[in-house]
């Protein structure tokens, strides 16, 4: 048993900081508790030397968390990133000057949306003719990088990392991939092909350099076997599940194999989803319980499971997280920098 349980109260006297509620949180119960230890297990990772991994999955982007996601890695506070396409594509949309509106998803009749060419994400709605304009700009960037690009095959990661500069030099600097880019983060993304990237492909009419994504595990494989333990280590944290998270989860179960069989979990975790456990999914695969049995998280560890929508987690997280640290800190202990060049000329 831990320490007793302090109710919570409103605070009349003056305002109470965010990082001060989640603080206050973890003496709460259910999934209150949870994102309070979420909270403290990222400040953790923050304060330690791990590697700190970032898995993206779910409509982030499109629900305006991007900009949570470039200030993590600016702040240094995700050191790798691997995401859904969707993540890292969708963010040009406002970018590139597109609204998104509300609409109520019990109500909203999605015959008249196709009429009037809107494209739904459950309760927000963009222009149809802005995002085939978005998927149409990535055309672009197939046919620069078949004009700038040498070699038959390029990694997926090296795609990204090109991606991020050509976004950049376009004044899209604040997307993920141009972030990710200009700050050394190695970005995944293992199913490029799953969302606006494939439309921009085919509409570029372009075909090389071809994209090698298992050489991007080769790639992961080299960072990952640098940093995991027994030496400075490596933490993941989760927004959702599917791919992203098992591409970050199976490198332990890879580097252990590497090793001989020298288990090499990840020190820490958390994972912010709303999938359930008893089905079997993927996004569900408890960090704190099923994970330890394939060596991917280790039994010792600070492992947290928040069941929470991450629309509601990640702001108040990162909200803490910039109270808690002040405006001008900037973590470097996990930071990849000029060795990710290393990793991917290798």
């Amino acid at each position: 048993m831990s320490n007793r349980r302090v109710a919570m109260r409103v605070e009349e006297n003056g305002a109470r900081s965010v990082s001060a509620i989640l603080s206050r949180m973890q003496r709460s119960a259910f999934q209150g508790r949870k994102l309070g230890e979420a909270f403290e297990a990222w400040k953790g990772m923050i304060d330690g030397e791990s590697l700190i991994c970032l898995g993206l999955a779910g409509s982030l982007a499109s629900a305006g968390l991007w900009p949570l996601v470039a200030w993590l890695v600016e702040r240094g506070y995700a050191d790798l990133v691997a995401s859904t396409c969707a993540n890292v594509t969708e963010d040009v949309l406002e970018l590139r000057g597109a609204e998104l509106y509300q609409v109520d998803p019990e109500h909203v009749d999605d015959t008249a949306l196709w009429d009037a060419r809107r494209y739904r994400f459950y309760d927000h709605v963009v222009s149809a003719v802005e995002y085939d304009a978005m998927e149409s700009f990535t055309a672009d960037f197939f046919r620069h990088l078949a004009g700038s690009w040498k070699h038959a095959t390029i990694s997926g990661a090296r795609f990204m990392t090109e991606y991020g500069r050509w976004l950049e030099s376009h004044g899209l600097g604040g997307s993920v991939a141009a972030t990710c880019a200009r700050h050394a983060v190695p970005l995944f993304v293992p199913a490029a092909h799953d969302g606006p990237l494939a439309e921009g492909y085919r509409e570029s009419g372009v075909r090389g350099p071809a994209v090698d994504f298992f050489r991007d595990y080769d790639i992961a494989l080299k960072v990952m076997e640098r940093y995991m333990a027994p030496g400075r280590g490596t933490s993941a944290i989760f927004l959702g599940g599917g791919v992203p998270k098992d591409f970050i989860q199976i490198t332990a179960t890879s580097v252990c194999a590497i090793r001989g069989g020298e288990a090499s979990p990840h020190r820490a975790a958390i994972q912010i989803t709303t999938d359930n456990t008893v089905f079997g999914g993927l996004g569900g695969a408890s960090v704190a319980s099923e994970c330890i049995s394939w060596g991917k998280e280790t039994p010792d560890g600070v492992n947290v499971m928040c069941f929470t929508d991450a629309t509601i987690a990640l702001p108040l997280i990162c909200q803490g997280l910039a109270e808690h640290y002040g405006p001008s800190h900037r973590r470097t202990r996990g930071h990849i920098g000029d060795a990710f060049g290393e990793f991917l000329e290798s």
